[in-house]
């Protein structure tokens, strides 16, 4: 069981050693008898789904499981990363860079600051964003691993990223993806909207389950519903 579950973190967080201790916090919670039932498709216009897709609604795991680790040592990282500002992290791009070409559009309100922009406030969140000369920083909130770097460009109403650099792995070396998956973290850690989170290409969509179990492990309590990035 301990093998299967590692697979499936490993479906979103490429197999480090966080996803290994976010995979035992789904463990624990896998014995609750119900909750594979209620992970299901919901069609478009489904009185349950709230956006204009087709989505995978994965409540059942996002809102009832709790993200916890058995390694000291994870748990020693997340509270120690809790007062780094990421000023570490200046000039560094992830491992195995994948770039990604993007035409990223968010609003901007002209008050331009660097420093941290989010960081974790518990293990249910998965990630740390950090802005330093026009450059954002995503990192796993758990390991410090620095996974996602984004270039960015300022207009009077808009912050653009134009280039994506991200860990191969990560992204499973696809831009859709890589695109797909930016866009949800910062809309909905920065922007604090509800979306559906991006399934990665060659994902299993029968396996319900194991596509709820890895969405959990790899954006905790913001992997409420999927879905599919290329229909």
């Amino acid at each position: 069981m301990r093998k299967l579950l590692t697979a499936l973190a490993c479906l979103f967080s490429g197999c480090r050693d966080e996803g290994n201790a976010n995979s035992s916090a789904a463990k624990q919670d896998a014995s609750k008898d119900d909750w594979g039932q209620k992970v299901v498709w919901l069609q478009a216009g489904n009185q349950d789904n709230p956006f204009p897709q087709k989505v995978l609604d994965c409540r059942a795991v996002a809102l009832g499981f709790t993200a916890m680790t058995s390694d000291r040592a994870i748990a020693a990282s997340f509270n120690q990363l809790r007062t780094d500002d990421g000023r570490s992290l200046i000039g560094s791009l992830p491992n195995d860079d994948f770039i990604v070409p993007c035409d990223l559009r968010f609003p901007y309100n002209g008050k331009r600051e660097d420093g941290v922009l989010f960081s974790a406030p518990e293990m249910e969140d998965k990630w740390d964003f950090f802005a330093y000369d026009s450059r954002l920083y995503v990192r796993r909130s758990w390991t410090g691993l620095l996974l996602h770097v984004a270039e960015l460009k300022y207009t009077d109403t808009e912050v653009v990223i134009s280039t994506l650099h991200s860990n191969r792995e990560v992204v499973h070396g696809d831009a859709d993806f890589a695109r797909a998956h930016l866009r949800f973290l910062i809309l909905t850690h920065l922007g604090r909207k509800k979306l559906p989170f991006p399934i990665p290409p060659g994902a299993n969509l029968e396996d319900a389950r194991a596509i709820a179990l890895a969405g959990f492990s790899s954006y905790g309590r913001r992997a409420e519903f999927a879905f599919i990035v290329k229909q």
